[in-house]
């Protein structure tokens, strides 16, 4: 097991973009090599995301970078996954880094592309409780179909939400780093 992958900070970016801080809780055991069943299990759940396209320094297919990765970057593509199947977007990106010499070993800095800002916050929470369970063994605990339909009824509501927000425009045009920081849990 590697433990609770922790979000410690979302921040709104850009070209809707959301930044989030990830925390592995053991900065040593942080990749799939050290828990190579995470992987298994979650293409077993989204069979889709092997289609996913990865580029990476060695040019491996999404499946096979898998087999060695950081946790945080199958966090990433789990929640373009998510969004995916919520709601038609397009191609959704996002970008997995982390500097250990600058961050403590264990930070994860995750990039991902959304649409409905409230989509992107349910699927980044669906995504925690998918890889804690899939940490867990707890696969039969996941209901991906109940899940996808809650985040369906994100999607209303977000796009509710944003017709009626006079500053939706101005919110999305700051850069990540003077972006509102939203503290998770406050």
């Amino acid at each position: 097991m590697v433990g609770k992958l922790k979000v410690v900070e979302i921040l709104f970016c850009s070209s809707n973009r959301v930044k989030l801080v990830i925390e592995m809780p053991d900065p040593n055991c942080y990749s799939t090599k050290h828990a190579p069943h995470i992987p298994k299990l979650l293409f077993k759940l989204f069979p889709h995301l092997a289609r996913h396209r990865c580029e990476n320094d060695s040019g491996l297919s999404f499946r096979k970078e898998c087999r060695s990765t950081e946790i945080p970057h199958l966090f990433e593509h789990l929640i373009i996954e998510l969004q995916g199947q919520a709601q038609r977007s397009g191609v959704l990106k996002g970008e997995t880094q982390w500097n250990w010499r600058v961050d403590p070993k264990g930070r994860f800095h995750v990039y991902v592309d959304y649409q409905n800002e409230i989509l992107v916050l349910g699927a980044i929470r669906v995504a925690e409780q998918i890889i804690q369970a899939l940490d867990n063994r707890g696969i039969e605990h996941i209901d991906v179909a109940a899940e996808i339909e809650q985040l369906r009824k994100l999607v209303e509501i977000g796009s509710h939400l944003q017709n009626l927000s006079p500053n939706a425009r101005e919110h999305q045009e700051k850069p990540c780093k003077e972006a509102n920081l939203r503290p998770v849990g406050a």
